[in-house]
C-alpha cells in the first residue's frame, strides 16, 4: 500500500510518516501542491493525507485535483486541520476523514482506525505457521489454505518452526503477527509437536497465546487430554477433512482477532489513564508512578540517569494575548515535539501547565546537556500557530553510584530553570546533583 503525505509542518510530516509506516504504507512526502501533483501524475495511492494550509495554496485545491484526474480519484482522502471550525469543508470534495490536529495520541488512533477500515480486515493479513513433515499432506493443506486467502509459512521440523516463531517480534493485532499455528504431533527431528506447543506457551508476551491446532494419526481420550493440557486449542485426526479444517481455522482466527481487539482496547484504556490528553505525553500521575522505578534501576544496575525540566517562556502572555485555544495548540505541538525527540526508553511527561519533565535513562549530564540544547533550538524553530516560542531548560543528573529520589532530582533541575530565566530565558542551565567543592 502507498500513501502521499502533503503537509507543510516538518513535525507533522514526520509524525504521519511514522504512523502510516507502522501500518504498512510506503510513503511519499511533500509540502506543496506543486510537488504533490508531480507525485500524483506518476504514482497510484490508496491514501492521500492533505493539510488544510499548504505552502502554495489551500488543501482543497489538491483534493479537487485528485477528483479531476483518474489515476488517484479512488484514493481515500485524509484532511488535516487545526480546529473544529476549519473542519467544515465542502463535503462534495469527497473527503473520507477529517482529522483535527489536537495531540499525538488522537491523531494516531484516528489514522490507525481509518487505515484498518480501508484495508482488507480478514484473511489477506492472516498468517499461519504450518508444521508438517509429510509432503503429500503439506501439499494438500497448503494448497487449500492458500486458496482461502491465508498466508502460510511451512516447516518440516519443530526446531526450524520454533526458531522462526521465537524470532518473530510481532504479536497480537500486528499485521505481521502469526494468527494460528497448525502442527503435526510427530515430526522429523528431536522436537515433537507437543514440545513446540509447550515452548510457545512458555513465552511471556502475547505470542504465547496464539491458537494452536494439532494434527495426529491417533485418537484416544488420553491423547486428547494430554493435548489440551499442554495448551492445544483444537485437534484434527488424519486423514484431515479439508472442509472441517477450514471451518476450524476460520473460527480460531476470528476468535483470536476479537481477543486482540479486547487487548488493544485494554492498552488504550491504560494509555488514557497515564497520558496527558492535550500533549500526548505521560501525565503527572504516570510520572510519579514510574519515576522511582527509573531511579532505582539506574542505581541498581550502575548506569547514569538525567532529569530535564522544560518550562515555556512567557506562556501566560500567549494565553492572555491569543486565548487559551491558541495556548493549547502551542502545548500540543511542543508535546508532540518532545515525544518525537526522545528515545522509547526515556520518560516524557507534562508536569503541569507549561512545564515538562524528561527522565533520560543511560544518559549522563554531558549527554543530557547536548540533548537539552538541541531541544531548546527545536522549540525555538517550531513556530506553533506562527508564534515564536522559547524555553528555559534545567538539567541535572544522577551519576553512577549516586542515589537520589525524584523530588531531589526535580528540585535541582527546577532551580536551574529559575537560573535560566534570571539570565534572560531561552537557554539551558545544568548543574550536578550536588554542589562541587
Amino acid at each position: 500500500m502507498r500513501a502521499l503525505i502533503t503537509e507543510n509542518s516538518r513535525l507533522y510530516r514526520q509524525l504521519l510518516d511514522n504512523i502510516l509506516g507502522q501500518q504498512g504504507f510506503e510513503n511519499d512526502i511533500c509540502s506543496s501542491i506543486e510537488e504533490a501533483t508531480t507525485f500524483l501524475n506518476s504514482e497510484q495511492y490508496q491514501v492521500i493525507c492533505v493539510n488544510q494550509h499548504l505552502e502554495d495554496g489551500h488543501g482543497s485545491q489538491l483534493i479537487q485535483y485528485c477528483n479531476d484526474h483518474n489515476t488517484n480519484n479512488q484514493a481515500s482522502i485524509l484532511y488535516l486541520t487545526i480546529d473544529e471550525q476549519s473542519a467544515k469543508v465542502d463535503t462534495s470534495l469527497g473527503i473520507d476523514r477529517v482529522i483535527i490536529k489536537k495531540n499525538l495520541q488522537q491523531i494516531t488512533d484516528q489514522i490507525i482506525r481509518f487505515t484498518e477500515e480501508i484495508a482488507d480486515p480478514k484473511r489477506s493479513e492472516s498468517r499461519i505457521l504450518f508444521v508438517e513433515d509429510s509432503k503429500s499432506i503439506t501439499a494438500l493443506i497448503t494448497s487449500h489454505l492458500s486458496q482461502a486467502g491465508y498466508n502460510i509459512s511451512h516447516f518440516c521440523s519443530g526446531e526450524r518452526a520454533w526458531e522462526d516463531f521465537n524470532n518473530e517480534i510481532s504479536y497480537g493485532s500486528d499485521v505481521d503477527a502469526y494468527d494460528l499455528v497448525i502442527t503435526d504431533i510427530n515430526l522429523e527431528g528431536e522436537m515433537t509437536g507437543n514440545d513446540l506447543v509447550s515452548q510457545i506457551r512458555d513465552i511471556d508476551d502475547a505470542r504465547g497465546f496464539v491458537p494452536v491446532i494439532a494434527i495426529t494419526g491417533e485418537n484416544s481420550d488420553e491423547l486428547r487430554l494430554s493435548l489440551y493440557q499442554i495448551g492445544v486449542n483444537d485437534y484434527l485426526q488424519k486423514p484431515v477433512l479439508i472442509e472441517e479444517l477450514l471451518i476450524r481455522v476460520n473460527h480460531l482466527i476470528t476468535n483470536k482477532r476479537l481477543l486482540d481487539k479486547v487487548h488493544d482496547q485494554r492498552r488504550e484504556l491504560y494509555a488514557l489513564a497515564t497520558t496527558d490528553k492535550l500533549t500526548g505525553c505521560h501525565n503527572r500521575h504516570s510520572l510519579m508512578e514510574f519515576s522511582e522505578k527509573f531511579i532505582s534501576q539506574a542505581f541498581r544496575h550502575n548506569y547514569p540517569l538525567s532529569l530535564m525540566v522544560i518550562d515555556l517562556d512567557h506562556f501566560k502572555s500567549v494565553n492572555d494575548t491569543y486565548g487559551h485555544a491558541v495556548g493549547d495548540i502551542v502545548l500540543s505541538e511542543v508535546g508532540n515535539l518532545l515525544n518525537l525527540s526522545f528515545r522509547e526508553g526515556d520518560l516524557v511527561a507534562r508536569f503541569g501547565g507549561e512545564e515538562f519533565v524528561v527522565l533520560l535513562s543511560h544518559c549522563d549530564r554531558k549527554g543530557a546537556n547536548l540533548k537539552a540544547e538541541k531541544l531548546r533550538s527545536q522549540v525555538e524553530a517550531l513556530k506553533p500557530h506562527d508564534l515564536t516560542v522559547t524555553s528555559s531548560i534545567g538539567v541535572t543528573a544522577m551519576a553512577v553510584g549516586e542515589m537520589a529520589d525524584f523530588a531531589t532530582l526535580f528540585s535541582r533541575a527546577d532551580l536551574c530553570v529559575y537560573e535560566a530565566k534570571d539570565k534572560g530565558r531561552n537557554r539551558v542551565v545544568s548543574k550536578p546533583l550536588k554542589d562541587e567543592g
